[in-house]
């Protein structure tokens, strides 16, 4: 790992810490349970719990809404600032409390790091 790359992960790190939101560890039972409809296109899937931020943009500033639920559906994945999971994917959903649209990071959502890696391999179009 590069010096810029440890740095902005250290960065990232701590405003997810700040926040009070820790990186996922996906179980394979959770991991198995996500995946795409091919109905709607979303990705149907568990993430942390706690009241997530849902951010303006794929990045750790400027929460639009909140997660409140365990089970969640996503519409499309962008690459962003990389983030405490170790990759720079990004999920875009529609927050619980005001209904915003925003993006959280995949170490907050229970995909495998093969689905993160490409989720349009997989069926989710990319934002």
């Amino acid at each position: 790992m590069n010096k810029h790359r440890a740095i902005s992960t250290t960065i990232v790190a701590a405003a997810f810490a700040l926040l009070g939101v820790a990186p996922a560890t996906a179980s394979a039972a959770s991991a198995a349970a996500c995946g795409v409809d091919p109905h709607d296109g979303r990705l149907h899937c568990s993430n942390e719990a706690g009241g997530l931020p849902v951010f303006h943009e794929p990045r750790p500033v400027d929460a639009v809404d909140y997660l409140d639920t365990t089970e969640s559906w996503f519409t499309c994945w962008t690459p962003g600032e990389l983030h405490p999971g170790g990759n720079t994917t990004w999920y875009g959903t529609v927050g619980d409390r005001f209904g915003h649209f925003g993006y959280v990071p995949a170490s907050v959502v229970h995909t495998t790091s093969a689905f993160d890696a490409d989720p349009s391999r997989y069926g989710l179009r990319r934002c």
